[in-house]
């Protein structure tokens, strides 16, 4: 196969300029790595390979995209549950492999190879809506290898993945492309690990693409070091904000929660931590009266069944994984003034939500349709307008995913300055550490079965 070219290529979406006179050329047979700031582009640029735009959106403006004929592509979106059609791994697969033409006679063994290939075989009859985030994604990436494609398109893949299956599957395409000499671009903030891919490394400045030297590449990917925070216990005299008093949490009719006493402390920012899958997710979703569990749950010394909802969600807000399902909006600018009605955190006055909206990248985007940013943009519209609500407790379900490190150091910055004049607690899953030490004051794991506090340093 030939490489693949952008020859002076500007591209525009919704009426803005997205890249601008981008001249590139992937090599074919080889790794490449895309990094950048959220909404700089780099989802873009996966699109237009795989043909998606501007046939779906936008507008080549200038120049061209060539794209071998003999290009065979597969993409894993950053939001994984757009690429899926049927109710299971298994299903979705062989749906993938009939439209591919594959000899009926052949589809059981790819399916099991591409479900070994994601780390899911043991959730191949698993419904995907019951499947945390990670799972999704190792799904998807299952999905696209079934296929055997010669270039593989992945864009965040392991934004919502736990470090031991992203160390596994980063093994999975080195052998995919020594084996096969498969063409992978990749689009990630999130660098550690990626040095023992050797990529070509690439940067997206302000719409324009530039290769970056070996050296520099290898000084950028050997500095992204595998993230480390660290805690202490908190004390036994602080006051707590919810009370867990024998919960126990079940999946169908598997125990993901053993019974469980613990409480989350008043004012403080915890971080949940703990394998795909593990049930970290559904923990935010009991404390907030979204799924059935056993024992009590105490919010402020009452059992939340006790608390009418429209009095519990005055105090108590959750973050959704998807920002998508968090909106209620077409354009930013309507969830803006939905958000000063409904603001009830002093922090944010006028001016101090347009400096947060400059800082954010977020300026001048209130006639943009939401679902069209990207997703660190969502999620940082998402936050801010979540921040603004100011209920006493948050829970936030990997609020920092498709965050590139400025982005992510500015969000942190943001909710630090709301907590001084609006003290809330926070309590966050998060597989990304990286930038997080310093800003968590304390540490929860949760792993077979357990929910314990942790202390000293930890390695994701």
């Amino acid at each position: 196969m030939k490489n693949i070219q952008f020859n002076d290529l500007s591209f525009n979406f919704d009426q803005q300029p997205i890249l601008k006179n981008i001249t590139a050329e992937f090599t074919a047979g080889k790794i490449h790595l895309l990094t950048g700031v959220s909404g700089s582009g780099k989802s873009t640029i996966l699109k237009l390979i795989a043909g998606l735009l501007p046939k779906y959106g936008g507008e080549i403006v200038a120049g061209a995209v060539d794209v071998p004929t003999d290009a065979h592509i597969g993409m894993v979106f950053q939001d994984p549950l757009m690429q899926f059609a049927l109710d299971t791994p298994r299903h979705e697969l062989e749906f993938t492999l009939e439209n591919c033409q594959v000899p009926t006679d052949k589809i059981p063994e790819r399916v099991k190879e591409a479900l070994r290939f994601g780390k899911v075989d043991d959730l191949a009859n698993r419904l995907i809506t019951t499947l945390s985030g990670g799972q999704q994604q190792r799904v998807a990436l299952a999905a696209a290898t079934a296929m055997q494609p010669n270039v593989l398109l992945l864009d965040e893949p392991f934004a919502n993945i736990d470090e031991e299956n992203r160390q596994l599957i980063l093994k999975q395409l080195v052998r995919l492309n020594s084996d096969y000499h498969t063409t992978i671009i990749i689009t990630d903030h999130d660098l550690h690990g990626y040095e023992r891919l050797h990529p070509l490394v690439w940067q997206l400045t302000k719409g324009h693409l530039a290769q970056l030297s070996s050296k520099n590449s290898s000084q950028l990917l050997t500095a992204s070091a595998t993230p480390q925070i660290t805690t202490s216990l908190p004390p036994s005299t602080l006051p707590t904000i919810i009370k867990f008093d024998e919960l126990a949490i079940k999946r169908e009719n598997y125990s993901l929660l053993l019974p469980t006493h613990l409480g989350i402390v008043k004012n403080k920012i915890t971080l949940l931590t703990g394998p795909n899958g593990i049930g970290k997710s559904t923990l935010l979703k009991a404390i907030a009266r979204l799924l059935k569990y056993e024992g009590k749950i105490d919010y402020a010394e009452e059992n939340i069944q006790k608390i009418s909802p429209g009095k519990y969600y005055k105090h108590l807000g959750l973050i959704f994984q998807h920002a998508n399902d968090q909106f209620l909006n077409v354009t930013v600018g309507e969830e803006l003034t939905l958000g000063f009605k409904t603001c009830q955190n002093p922090y944010f006055n006028q001016q101090q939500v347009n400096e947060a909206l400059a800082a954010l990248g977020l300026n001048g985007r209130e006639d943009q349709v939401v679902y069209s940013l990207s997703g660190g943009q969502k999620k940082k519209l998402q936050i801010l307008l979540m921040l603004m609500r100011g209920q006493e407790t948050l829970l936030l379900d990997e609020p920092f995913t498709g965050l590139d490190p400025t982005s992510l150091k500015t969000v942190l910055q943001l909710i630090k300055a709301s907590q001084k004049e609006k003290p809330q607690t926070l309590l966050i899953v998060s597989h990304q550490l990286s930038g997080l030490d310093g800003f968590i004051d304390y540490h929860l794991t949760m792993n077979h079965q357990r929910l314990n506090y942790v202390g000293g340093s930890y390695e994701s």
